[in-house]
């Protein structure tokens, strides 16, 4: 097996570790319902998300989400559904793209996770060196150990692989 070849393989193992521990709730289901009520949600976000989601009529969700961009370039909730559906459809630069609209418009840091996404984005692009300092500021606004930990190895894999 080639160097390259093991390196795509660690770096694969690290990201679906990683993808799982991004995912998974961090607050206790209590608390979670009550941020629920407080966060207002957006109907039609909602309706287009849950088309793509359910597999009901995706391209139509997807229609939605890009109407509502026609409305609000801005709009930093539907970039990250967008990059999400680009990443799970493996439209790799139109996920990178999307992400790097999320950290444009992103003035709350709601989704700190883009930069953990573009990075690997990047990586999937074979732009490493471009996802280095992506995941750097990643580690600065994650706080779960376990996911840093993660995001550790990955960062220095990458450095070490670049050197």
């Amino acid at each position: 097996m080639s160097i390259r070849t093991t390196q795509i393989i660690l770096i694969a193992g690290a990201v679906i570790l990683i993808i799982g521990l991004v995912l998974a709730p961090r607050l206790p289901a209590d608390q979670r319902e009550s941020l629920a009520k407080t966060d207002p949600v957006n109907p039609k976000l909602e309706e287009a998300v849950n088309l793509v989601r359910n597999g009901e009529n995706p391209m139509q969700g997807i229609m939605m989400l890009r109407e509502m961009l026609d409305e609000d370039s801005t709009n930093v909730d539907v970039h990250w559904h967008l990059a999400q559906f680009s990443l799970t459809s493996s439209q790799i630069e139109n996920a990178a793209f999307r992400f790097e609209k999320v950290l444009q418009f992103d003035d709350n840091q709601k989704y700190p996770e883009a930069y953990f996404w573009l990075a690997q984005s990047k990586v999937a692009l074979e732009q490493e060196e471009e996802a280095i300092p992506l995941l750097e500021k990643y580690l600065t606004l994650e706080t779960d150990t376990i996911v840093l930990t993660g995001v550790e190895r990955m960062l220095n894999q990458l450095k070490e692989d670049l050197e």
